[in-house]
């Protein structure tokens, strides 16, 4: 049985948009990922996961694919020093002391920090490009991507149909790196969907990402950004409206489940890192309301 490593750490919600390789590869997987990510990948008898401070346990290994997801230096020094037949993805230029990436995974890093054309036109990439992250992580295997669900240490409930009122979950909070996915009109739409007469469950911090997924698992309806929540909630097969004041809504497979509420500033706004007020307030409080209410129409 063929050895095959897959390395993608961070970030979380990238992690779990990684995991629908799972369902096409075969063979004895080792997953190197980050101690919060080890909590949601799951337990299968042919997938071993490994932490930054566990990579001793590969070096005797003799991997026939070692799929590499990182920009990190240090971490693909040591991944291009493995023993593999093959590697796609990142790997270590010893030569030029620099980054570099396999022709089978150009699509993905032509348009990321560490292009062979520079930022600008990694941008304009990154703008261009209507394909979805998984259609682009299967086609650097040669794979065809066909819609696979995500993979996660989770039972999926069975949603039963009740007659009571919708649950719904807000997720206000993002990660650092991005502060323009801090929508700010997330009290006022909580008061208005509360003033209709439904519960609203304000997501928080928890101790084990466990309790995370299942305080999402409440709810019928999830409203967040582009952020881990609006992932789980795809993979719970929850109804998810997510707001893109600044990345790509393109690169989102949403499976049937998402209402992408796209900022009419995207294109200015697109990847920056900075915050600007009146780009993040192009997604107004009543385009996301509107949202929500037609769902609940269209569902009632």
């Amino acid at each position: 049985m063929s050895n095959i490593l897959i390395c993608k750490i961070s970030a979380l919600g990238d992690v779990v948009r990684t995991t629908p390789i799972l369902r096409a590869i075969n063979g004895n997987i080792f997953w190197l990922t980050s101690k919060e990510a080890v909590e949601l990948l799951p337990r299968l008898e042919t997938l071993k996961i490994l932490t930054p401070n566990e990579t001793y346990a590969l070096e005797k290994i003799n991997f026939d694919l070692v799929l590499s997801l990182e920009e990190d230096a240090e971490l693909t020094k040591f991944l291009t020093k493995l023993r593999y037949r093959k590697l796609i993805g990142v790997y270590y230029d010893f030569e030029s002391n620099s980054l570099s990436y396999t022709d089978e995974s150009r699509e993905w890093y032509d348009m990321s920090l560490i292009s062979k054309y520079g930022k600008e036109k990694a941008d304009l990439l990154k703008w261009e490009n209507r394909k979805s992250y998984q259609e682009i992580l299967f086609r650097m295997i040669g794979k065809r991507f066909n819609g696979e669900e995500y993979l996660l240490n989770y039972e999926i409930s069975p949603i039963q149909k009740k007659h009571r009122k919708k649950v719904v979950a807000i997720e206000m909070r993002a990660g650092e790196v991005w502060p323009m996915k801090v929508w700010p009109y997330y009290d006022e739409l909580k008061a208005k969907i509360e003033k209709e007469g439904y519960e609203v469950i304000v997501l928080r911090q928890r101790d084990t990402l466990i309790e995370y997924i299942k305080d999402i698992d409440k709810a019928d309806i999830l409203i967040c950004g582009d952020t881990l929540a609006m992932h789980l909630g795809i993979y719970l097969r929850k109804k998810v409206i997510a707001l893109f004041s600044c990345t790509s809504p393109w690169e989102i497979y949403d499976y049937g489940r998402v209402v992408k509420i796209v900022n009419p500033f995207l294109k200015e706004a697109f990847y920056r890192r900075d915050y600007d007020e009146r780009l993040v307030k192009g997604i107004t409080l009543d385009m996301v309301f509107e949202a929500f209410l037609k769902i609940v129409k269209d569902e009632s």
